[in-house]
Parts: structure tokens; sequence; C-alpha cells
């Protein structure tokens, strides 16, 4: 068993649950802010989270981002140095346009593919090793074992939350595994 091996069975797992969450959605269930005003839809979520996870592994692979490589940018109607949304105010999350289920599904799925390439390569030996920082970083220095923790539990939250909010939408309660 390889450095990666259980984060990547994880990603797998959850990354599972997020594609069956997001199947079919509507535009109009991606905007839905179903605990209120001031609450993240489903759509915003599912970009963010696939924002970072595209960021974080293709910056420890020494690639660019699939967001740039596969021009995502253009299929979300963003200019290319669009980040992950965070920090974004309200005004900002309910304008972003999630473009649709099927396209946030398959960029997820072109980021996942970067995050496996990288934990199917991790070695033992390099996990302790300091991961090499993204330019527009706000986190301090930080191993590779606390980087793949930070995203692995960040990703695991928010596809935890869009589960949970595609039940509220759909009005069956939570939709999971």
């Amino acid at each position: 068993m390889g450095a990666g091996t259980v984060s990547d069975a994880l990603f797998d797992r959850v990354g599972g649950v997020f594609l069956r969450a997001l199947d079919g959605l509507s535009i109009e269930q991606l905007r839905k802010q179903p605990a209120g005003p001031e609450s993240n839809p489903i759509g915003w979520i599912a970009f963010h989270l696939t924002r970072v996870h595209d960021a974080t592994f293709s910056n420890l692979l020494g690639k660019d981002q699939v967001w740039i490589e596969g021009k995502w940018y253009q299929r979300f109607n963003l200019p290319p140095e669009t980040k992950s949304l965070s920090g974004s105010t309200l005004d900002q999350v309910r304008a972003f346009d999630p473009v649709g289920s099927d396209v946030l599904a398959s960029y997820w799925q072109a980021a996942r593919a970067r995050s496996h390439e990288f934990l199917e390569s991790l070695r033992y030996e390099d996990i302790e090793a300091l991961a090499p920082m993204r330019p527009d970083s706000t986190f301090p220095p930080e191993t590779h074992r606390l980087t793949i923790a930070r995203v692995t539990s960040d990703a695991s939250q928010h596809i935890g939350q869009v589960a949970y909010v595609r039940g509220l939408v759909d009005r069956y309660g939570w939709y999971g595994a």
C-alpha cells in the first residue's frame, strides 16, 4: 500500500457520492439556497471544492491546473485567473452561474484525475517533505501530509454539504451513499 492509498480511496468514495448528488440537478436546484438567503447553494459549493482540489493537486504535481489545460474557464464563462471563490460575498455567491450539473461533474472528474495521479505516486519518504507553495496560497508552508489532510477534510465536508442540500432541494432528506 502506497502513502496516498487511503486518501485516494476516500476520494473515490466521496467522489461517487458527489457525482450522484449532482446528477440531474437543474440550474434552479444548483442555485437554490434552502437554508435561507445567506447560505451557499450546491452549484457554488461544488465549484469551490473542485477548484481547490484542482489547484492543490495540480500544484503538488508541478503541473498547470486542469482549469487552464482543459479550458474549463471557458465552459464556466469565467476568466482563466478565477480562483476557488473563497471569501466571496453573498452577492458574489448568488451571482455565480453554475452552468450545469454535467459540467460541474465533468470538471470534478478532471480534477480528481490529478489527485489520483499524485496520490498514486506519493512515496512514504516524501510524506513529511514540504509541499510546494502555490503562488496565491494563504496557508503557511506545510508538509505533503498536512496538505493532503486539509484538502481531504475540506472535500469530505463540502461533498457532505452538497449531498445534504441535494436532499433538501429534492425534499427527500439526506442524499448520500
